[in-house]
């Protein structure tokens, strides 16, 4: 017992990574209850959500590519290669952060959005400087602090004047809160000297992930731009809410997928054994809190929330259905078998799919049409690196997946949502 407590209390350097990363997106939603309580119109609020949603579209994918080579090649480098690799990635960041922020003048941007893209972006090298040197205390600690600023900075003006301008200058103030804090860490973690060949070498590096990243996490972006052509402002706040996945669903999956490919790469029956065995035993948890979400979708939007955010709880209960194909890992095997490019030409197909599939089926279903046609999308992806896997590798869909038990609460799974439908 005192054991388990105690792993409670100090969790694991990856575990206090992923801790950060939940208390930030739960500082978002935090927000964004505040808003619906205080009132604020559904248009105000899909001005606020359209700003996070374009700042993201101009930064998720090369953000994601240029910590990843870096993580990738950090630990090969002396003590002193890794203070001057940490300073390259900053510089990086910073050098991209100007260029998307100049593009993005060019489709409906602002100067805001510019300086919110310069000072938020170059704080990711914070939270990697605390993870590498295993700093989990300080992470945490950073984490919750900023949590807690963004809500105040955000949620604060709103209910004093009644709107979300201010609360967009809110963000640029956390944002330039944590460019200070990175430029005194920066003193003493990283050595402070330009140098180009690193920066280039790294940026090289990083290109192939970028375009990665990009075709495998276009889908919230795709989706944000049907819903921002064929619909309100007010209705994309509305779709913005609902389509926020329950995070530990992606976080949890994501690690798991991590986790197994030097498994498999290592030993390839034994790997898909464990994908099995580990897959199933997240089944037991993960299906059964699914159904519960789904059911209540609806319900806990209305009260956390208000009523006019109900139809967000539909959304997210048909989002809530990714946890099918999410409990699948034939990518981690392709991975393991150095099938890159069949990852990227898959990732492509899914990206095709879904713009067609969302902007068909928001033409039939409306809102939630687009929640459809992303699930069609990961499904549809998931089937084709299976049957890449049993073509070309003949490993059979049973060998990593617990085909049983998967099926029987697959269709419970749908079955609730069909249920979630008429109540």
């Amino acid at each position: 017992m005192k054991s388990k407590l105690k792993s409670l209390l100090s969790p694991s350097t990856l575990s206090s990574l992923q801790l950060f990363q939940l208390t930030r997106y739960s500082g978002f939603v935090v927000i964004g209850i505040s808003f619906a309580k205080l009132g604020i119109p559904k248009t105000a609020i899909g001005h606020f959500e359209s700003f996070l949603w374009l700042m993201g579209l101009f930064s998720f994918f090369w953000i994601a590519g240029l910590m990843n080579s870096m993580l990738a090649i950090y630990p090969g480098h002396t003590p002193e290669g890794k203070k001057k690799l940490l300073f390259a990635t900053f510089c990086l960041i910073l050098m991209l952060s100007v260029i998307a922020g100049i593009v993005q003048l060019f489709v409906g941007g602002s100067m805001i959005g510019l300086a919110y893209l310069l000072f938020n972006n170059a704080s990711y090298v914070i939270e990697y400087i605390f993870f590498l040197n295993d700093k989990r205390r300080p992470l945490l600690i950073y984490g919750a602090s900023m949590a807690l600023l963004q809500i105040i900075l955000c949620a604060g003006p709103a209910y004093i004047y009644g709107d979300v301008q201010w609360s967009i200058y809110g963000l640029l103030g956390v944002a330039v809160v944590k460019f200070i804090y990175i430029a005194y860490l920066l003193r003493s973690h990283t050595t402070t000297i330009y140098e180009r060949k690193r920066v280039s070498e790294l940026f090289i590096l990083s290109l192939p992930l970028m375009l990665s990243f990009f075709v495998n996490g276009s889908a919230e972006y795709i989706d944000g731009a049907v819903v921002k052509h064929f619909f309100t402002l007010a209705d994309f706040s509305v779709f913005r809410y609902g389509s926020r996945e329950f995070p530990l669903f992606t976080i949890v999956a994501a690690t798991l997928s991590m986790s197994m490919i030097p498994r498999v790469a290592g030993h390839l029956s034994d790997g898909l054994a464990a994908i099995k065995r580990e897959s199933l035993r997240y089944m037991h948890f993960f299906f059964p809190l699914a159904i519960v979400l789904i059911l209540c979708g609806h319900w806990l939007f209305t009260v956390f929330f208000s009523a006019q955010f109900e139809q967000s709880g539909r959304i997210f209960a048909a989002l809530m259905l990714l946890t099918i194909p999410r409990l699948l890992f034939p990518q981690t095997i392709l991975t393991a078998l150095k099938e890159n490019r069949i990852i990227l030409y898959c990732a492509i197909f899914e990206m095709f799919i879904n713009i067609v599939a969302s902007i068909v089926l928001a033409r039939y279903y409306g809102l939630i049409g687009v929640a459809y046609g992303t699930l069609v999308a990961f499904v549809a992806e998931k089937v084709l690196m299976a049957a890449v896997l049993y073509i070309k590798h003949e490993i059979i869909f049973t060998k990593y997946v617990a085909i049983v038990p998967f099926a029987i609460y697959s269709i419970i799974l749908c079955i609730s949502y069909i249920l979630s439908l008429y109540f």
